[in-house]
């Protein structure tokens, strides 16, 4: 084996070692992370908050007892 053929490998899997360990790191991360709710969640829930405070205050009902 010539010389430039090793040090192509080893610079090769030295690049390798590195980019598995930064993947690992970020496997860690995300697994740790709380998940973010969706972006159609979010709005829908704040289109419901936004439609209560328009519509006000909500009257009582009134309940018939046939009497």
């Amino acid at each position: 084996m010539d010389w430039h053929a090793y040090v192509t490998g080893e610079l090769i899997e030295s690049q390798l070692a590195e980019r598995r360990a930064a993947a690992a790191v970020e496997r860690m991360g995300r697994a740790h992370r709380v998940p973010r709710r969706s972006v159609r969640i979010v709005l829908g829930a704040a289109l419901i908050r936004l439609s209560s405070r328009l519509a006000g205050p909500v009257p009582l009902a009134v309940h018939d007892s046939g009497h």
